[in-house]
This record gives C-alpha cells, sequence and structure tokens, in this order.
C-alpha cells in the first residue's frame, strides 16, 4: 500500500507588489516603479511610498493612522473596558479596505493532498479555477495518507479536535476493547484499496469501481487563483481552529505566496 505526504509545488505566477501598488494608482494616471541598486544586477525593492500604499489598500489606514489604532487598541487592552475594545475592533472591520487592486496578481500551484482536505479547500471558489484529476479516467493504483497523530474530539465544540490518543473504545458487537487506532485504520484502508483494484482487474469502469475507496486517498490539483484569493484561503486555513492537516496545507502555500508578493503578504496575511 502506498503512503504519500501532503505537498504543493509553485507552477507559475503572473504578477508582483508593484502590480499591486500601479493597479492603484491607474485610478490617477500614474505608475510606479522599482527602486533599482546600479552596479547590483538583479537587486531592486519596492518604494516606501508603495509599500506604505499597499498597506492603506489592505488596511484601509494611512500610516499614521495605523499607528495610532494600534497604539488605541494596546491602551484599551491595558486600561480600558471590554466594550470599549470591542467598539474598536468592529470599527476596523468596518474601515474601508480597497482590494480590487490585489486582484490582478496571480499565482499557481500544484497540490497533491488527501480527498476529505481536498473537498474542504475547493470550498473557497470566488478568485480561483480548481483542475482535479478525476478516477473516473484513472485505473492505476491510488495513494493514501495517515496522520501522524490521532486527537479526540472536544466536548464543547461540533468540530475540531483536541488532545493526542493512541487508543479507541471498540465495539463489535461483543466485548467492548481499547485497541490501537493506527494499525486498524491501515488494514481497513488495505481492504479497501484490494477491493478496488479486484474489481477495476475484473473490468469494473473505474468511475463505479472507486466508490469503495476511502477519503484519504490522495488527489492531485492544479490550483490558479489571484493574491487577494490566495490571502483569503491562507487566513481561513491558518486559523488555530482549523484542522491540523489543513494548517499544514496552507502553510506551505503561504511559503510560496510569501516570497513572490512579500509586501502585499505581510500586509493582508501577516509575516
Amino acid at each position: 500500500m502506498k503512503q504519500a505526504e501532503i505537498a504543493v509545488q509553485y507552477l507559475d505566477h503572473l504578477g508582483t507588489d508593484l502590480t499591486v501598488a500601479n493597479a492603484a494608482r491607474t485610478s490617477f494616471g500614474k505608475e510606479s516603479s522599482w527602486d533599482e541598486f546600479p552596479g547590483m544586477m538583479n537587486k531592486r525593492s519596492l518604494k516606501p511610498a508603495d509599500a506604505n500604499l499597499i498597506r492603506f489598500l489592505a488596511t484601509g489606514f494611512r500610516t499614521k493612522d495605523w499607528d495610532a489604532l494600534l497604539d488605541e487598541v494596546i491602551d484599551h487592552a491595558r486600561h480600558g473596558s471590554k466594550g470599549e475594545l470591542t467598539e474598536i475592533l468592529q470599527g476596523y472591520k468596518k474601515s474601508a479596505q480597497h482590494w480590487a487592486p490585489f486582484g490582478h496578481p496571480h499565482m499557481q500551484i500544484r497540490m497533491k493532498l488527501p480527498i476529505f482536505l481536498a473537498r474542504q479547500f475547493v470550498k473557497h471558489q470566488i478568485g480561483g479555477t480548481w483542475s482535479e484529476e478525476s478516477r473516473r479516467y484513472m485505473s492505476s493504483e491510488p495513494e493514501f495518507w495517515f496522520p501522524k497523530e490521532w486527537h479526540g474530539r472536544p466536548e464543547d465544540i461540533k468540530q475540531g479536535s483536541e488532545g493526542r490518543i493512541t487508543h479507541m473504545t471498540w465495539n463489535d458487537g461483543g466485548d467492548v476493547e481499547r485497541e490501537e487506532i493506527a494499525p486498524i485504520v491501515r488494514e481497513l484502508t488495505a481492504q479497501q484499496l484490494h477491493a478496488y483494484m479486484q474489481m477495476v482487474e475484473g473490468g469494473v469502469a473505474p468511475e463505479e469501481a472507486r466508490i469503495v475507496l476511502p477519503l484519504n486517498t490522495m488527489t492531485t490539483v492544479t490550483w490558479t487563483g489571484s493574491l487577494l484569493f490566495w490571502s483569503r484561503v491562507c487566513n481561513q486555513r491558518l486559523d488555530n481552529h482549523a484542522q491540523k492537516a489543513a494548517n499544514e496545507l496552507a502553510e506551505q502555500i503561504a511559503a510560496i505566496a510569501q516570497p513572490i508578493f512579500p509586501v502585499s503578504w505581510a500586509a493582508l496575511v501577516g509575516d
């Protein structure tokens, strides 16, 4: 049985931080350029004015206003009331942010991930295009993903996990036993793989044989989206409430996007 890991591969991109700044400057009929460093081949950086513009686009605040907001938040967090701090943060959420310039740069990646994770990430639709391999047409032996550790179900929420566990209570209609989780999952996956390969080799159409495969079967996706799109994907999936596997995938996406769009990524997602 073949096992695989979650992996993200860079394919292509269009645009840079300067693309964002110049898209915003279009309204005024203006265009900026890179700061070049004479005598240093391929060495360039974004001008401070363009970096400040990008932060303004992402937050809705000019530099001095942003610093004033941070000081106000810190002061109220230390000395103010919860109600006052809530009012400030709600005001920030309603501030005028300018998203259109971040829709011009694009990035394309290829991901290898388990089906259950693909079904979570494909929910991100606006600004992205998703193309996925299909076992309607493929009959090769699939690969599978297994977590490195298992976690218990939290009592106070309907989703998520907490606390590492190694054994589960198992009741097959007879005596209740506690068994190690990993070997059970691997054995069940092996049985489903065997059934799938037997069906395909026996002449069953791959599009029907695939129904016996588990959700940890690996799939491959080509995904293209705008810079704004990728920031939304990562902001949601890097959140500590997201599934650990989703965190891992988002971290790999962010590791590709951040060096390509360093100023915009810091403004939209963080360093």
